[in-house]
């Protein structure tokens, strides 16, 4: 078979010939692999940054993706082996199932971002419909999701924060309800997030940034009535440190907390991917979430794997 193979770590995976993996029980059968979806993760653990690391090579590379079975069941799934080939193997039973009309490159881009976003919101922040949700950084890809997501959920008020103006603008028309631009002076921050919050009080800040955005976003409601706020960081793509005082923390009603792995239980990731991810998948399907893609071919893999995608967008190979 074809697949995308890593002969150490740190290196671009090669496209070459690479043998057909094979079932070690019958709780492991074989998906035919159509789409895989690009992501940092992704080339973390490929460069050896990951604590999931590959442990020999040559190896197949690739998380998870979209793909069909030899009865013709189309899937989303973890693999077992390397998901970026033309065969892998996955666990039976444990996969959700991708309805008819949702194509494979949005059914594989689409699980990591709900991770992401939908999950934090869920099982970390709590949320109940008519809250009021702040998305600190919401144009990257995942943050467009979590927009989508926190509407759909029965958000009353979706705010966005982001240095992007054309992204902002397109975020109005997947319900976003306000805009904040981050390339505005602090203060001009702080009081545009402090009348927002007067106006709809903020319960949930679903955070992607950290760094000096979620200093100033402290700031903001340091000064204001005390009132349950919770923060939840996913990314750190603005700084992986802040300084915090204590005092914030003892003034006010926030709580700060993590999603990711580790934070989030994997019974929760389970009952999400089992529960949920068919909904969205069917959602996805109406054309009720919109997403950006760039499709690659698996032939170009080598190439692709540095290529940086469009703000906003993920890349995506089609197998």
């Amino acid at each position: 078979m074809k697949a995308a193979v890593l002969y150490q770590a740190g290196t671009n995976p090669k496209f070459e010939d690479f043998d057909i993996p094979i079932p070690n029980n019958e709780n492991e059968v074989i998906v035919n692999v159509k789409a895989f979806s690009l992501k940092n993760v992704d080339r973390m653990k490929a460069a050896g940054k990951h604590y999931t690391s590959y442990p020999s090579f040559p190896t197949t590379i690739g998380i998870d993706g979209a793909g069909i079975l030899d009865d013709g069941t189309k899937i989303y799934a973890w693999g077992k082996t390397g998901m970026l080939a033309e065969k892998a193997l996955v666990e039976k039973g444990k996969w959700t199932i991708i309805p008819d009309d949702l194509v494979f490159e949005t059914a594989s881009a689409l699980p990591n971002a709900l991770i992401g976003s939908d999950t934090a919101l869920l099982y970390r922040a709590g949320f109940q419909p008519g809250q009021t949700v702040l998305i600190n950084g919401a144009t990257g890809f995942t943050g467009k999701v979590a927009v989508q997501m926190a509407k759909l959920r029965g958000a009353a008020k979706v705010i966005v924060t982001g240095r992007n103006p054309k992204i902002l603008e397109e975020l109005k028309s997947l319900g976003a309800d306000e805009i904040i631009s981050l390339s505005q002076k602090e203060s001009a921050i702080i009081n545009q997030i402090q009348e927002s919050h007067k106006n709809t009080p903020i319960d949930i800040v679903l955070d992607y940034l950290w760094g000096t955005t979620i200093e100033i976003i402290l700031k903001a409601f340091n000064t204001l009535q005390p009132r349950k706020l919770k923060i939840v960081t996913i990314g750190n793509m603005a700084g992986a440190n802040i300084t915090l005082s204590s005092a914030i923390l003892r003034s006010t009603q926030i709580e700060l907390l993590g999603s990711g792995i580790g934070s989030i239980p994997y019974s929760d990731i389970h009952k999400y991917m089992s529960e949920e991810l068919p909904q969205v998948f069917q959602l996805a399907a109406q054309g009720k979430i919109k997403i950006d893609i760039e499709i690659e071919q698996l032939k170009n893999v080598e190439n692709v794997w540095s290529q940086k995608e469009n703000p906003g967008s993920r890349i995506v190979i089609k197998i």
